[in-house]
């Protein structure tokens, strides 16, 4: 019987081994949101401060881009020179921990005129930032921050973002809430995320529940430092991929 090679060529190894990657992929244990969270968390808690100050620099300068573009191509919004009728009204995330410094960018949303809130924890009031009562004993809710309120609200409630907060306590601060339907575009945090726009946040659900009641025509962004990419993110039902993600 004559014996038959067959020579296999740089490329056709290649083949092999991504179809190797591929099923090895499908047969490994996908992670659970918990060990995912830990080990990108420990990722991100790990790059240098240099340079999670210059990717956060990028990433805001890439930010503001984006927004007044969408703004513009809306109709007005990029700022108190475009003519607009009326600025628009911004809900950007305060940093904490290893996150990205979103400081530049709120610096340059006061420059261009935006109205700039943020969330808070808070119980009391309506869920849909209205005066009144609520029954939900903790959600999260935006503050519109005048520029010249910043720093009291870096000392207050920005500063400890995980407290729960009297609404009636932020109001008499002189800090006023901010509906998600007036919100007109949303900056938001997270822990990891993928190709897919795929986002695991902290466990809270905060996000999920806010981005459905937001209007159609709400910009959204991701923001994150490239180290939080991830393969695929585990999904559930009610979790909201992101239209788009800013990272460095």
């Amino acid at each position: 019987m004559e014996t038959v090679t067959y020579a296999l060529t740089p490329h056709t190894y290649a083949i092999i081994a991504q179809r190797r990657r591929y099923v090895d992929a499908i047969l490994r244990p996908m992670e659970t949101k918990e060990q995912l969270r830990s080990r990108v968390l420990a990722r991100r808690d790990a790059l240098p401060e240099d340079v999670r100050t210059r990717k956060s620099a990028a990433i805001c300068t890439r930010l503001e881009r984006v927004l007044a573009d969408a703004f513009a191509d809306a109709g007005g919004g990029a700022g108190p020179d475009a003519g607009v009728q009326e600025a628009p009204t911004v809900a950007v995330f305060a940093s904490m921990r290893s996150e990205v410094d979103t400081q530049l960018f709120v610096e340059s949303a006061y420059a261009r005129g935006w109205r700039v809130c943020f969330p808070c924890m808070v119980r009391g009031g309506r869920e849909d930032g209205r005066p009144g009562e609520s029954e939900t004993p903790s959600r999260m809710a935006f503050y519109r921050v005048e520029p010249e309120q910043l720093e009291a609200a870096q000392a207050g409630f920005l500063g400890a973002p995980l407290r729960c907060l009297a609404c009636a306590a932020l109001e008499r601060d002189g800090f006023h809430p901010v509906a998600p339907d007036e919100l007109d575009a949303v900056v938001v945090p997270l822990v990891a995320f993928d190709d897919a726009g795929r986002r695991l946040g902290y466990g809270g659900g905060n996000y999920d529940q806010l981005l459905p009641r937001l209007r159609a025509d709400a910009v959204v962004v991701g923001v994150a430092f490239d180290e939080q990419r991830v393969e695929a993110v585990p999904c559930e039902p009610h979790d909201v991929p992101l239209p788009r993600v800013v990272s460095s």
